[in-house]
């Protein structure tokens, strides 16, 4: 029958969304009630703006100034690391739409039954995707519950296009660990190759930003996380264009996925 395995998935891991959205949102509760007051965050400005320039640029602060607004500051210290954080997440449910069970011998009875086998793969990423939907929806409500102990105040809006903005590359995450486990046989492989491509597409954006205008800026294209813009997004809202790239790059290795997995035997 037809979603089972979303239906399943969903039963299996729906705590997943709970412990994990808990954990970010008293991430974004502390970032709320951490600055008393405005006077407080502007001290906090003062101390970022002796910093050297091409040091606040690595961590994604094209402006101390802007630390001194409550909008930048919860930029920096919330959105600016929860999709890092959130990595962790996506490597470990990528790893089990096909990789763990592969690995534990489980895959080959799944597959004993009368199902196409890209079933297996986009029903349990979607699974996966609409949990990790409610990691932030959670997350959301840890922020509105801090802003309600704090002097800080934000636009609603601007936090929830922010929040918003988590899922594409969160979901692109996923599919890519999706990906490694249909390409390779080995759980270990798969896991290394989707750290790897991570770690390495957060590195090259945090070098390109310490170092605007030379070649390692130049390289930041290739890095999704230069398409996350967590401050640019707080300030001006969703940008469509890094939304829909990142969409389409997730439906591609999604994609992918199904491709590699029905072409290649299963290991027991």
């Amino acid at each position: 029958m037809a979603g089972e395995f979303f239906k399943e998935t969903v039963r299996r891991c729906w705590r997943q969304a709970v412990y994990w959205g808990v954990g970010m949102g008293l991430l974004g509760l502390y970032i709320m009630v951490v600055i008393r007051d405005v006077d407080m965050l502007k001290q906090y400005a003062e101390l970022m703006a002796t910093m050297p320039p091409a040091l606040l640029q690595a961590f994604g602060i094209a402006d101390a100034a802007a630390m001194a607004t409550p909008e930048g500051f919860i930029s920096f210290g919330f959105y600016g690391y929860a999709l890092l954080i959130l990595a962790v997440f996506a490597v470990m449910m990528g790893m089990s739409v096909t990789a763990n069970e592969e690995d534990d011998g489980v895959l080959d009875v799944v597959l004993s039954l009368p199902v196409p086998r890209w079933r297996v793969v986009v029903e349990k990423f979607l699974a996966f995707a609409l949990i990790g939907a409610a990691i932030t929806v959670i997350a959301f409500g840890g922020l509105l519950l801090g802003m309600q102990m704090s002097e800080l105040r934000v636009e609603v809006g601007r936090l929830a296009l922010s929040t918003l903005n988590m899922v594409p590359p969160l979901l692109l995450m996923i599919a890519l660990t999706v990906f490694c486990g249909a390409i390779f046989r080995r759980r270990t492989t798969a896991l290394a190759a989707a750290a790897v491509v991570i770690v390495a597409s957060y590195f090259i954006n945090f070098l390109g930003a310490a170092a605007a205008g030379s070649l390692a800026d130049s390289l930041r294209a290739v890095s999704f996380f230069a398409y996350y813009d967590s401050e640019s997004v707080m300030r001006s809202g969703l940008n469509a264009g890094n939304i829909a790239l990142l969409l389409a790059a997730t439906a591609a290795l999604v994609a992918g996925s199904v491709w590699a997995f029905q072409r290649r035997d299963i290991g027991v």
